[in-house]
């Protein structure tokens, strides 16, 4: 049945999805709370996250 194979496939895209961004957001969290040598976090968190991509 196709579309019993689209439904799961669906359901596991979502989940895989959903725990890639819960992993993502955690580990943002975590480096955002320890990286306490910049104080400007609340004013500029953009600059606090440079040296991500860097």
């Amino acid at each position: 049945m196709p579309q019993l194979n689209l439904a799961w496939w669906l359901i596991n895209f979502l989940i895989g999805w959903t725990a890639l961004t819960i992993v993502f957001t955690i580990t943002l969290n975590i480096s955002l709370t320890t990286n306490l040598p910049n104080t400007n976090t609340k004013i500029e968190p953009l600059k606090n996250l440079s040296w991500i991509w860097t």
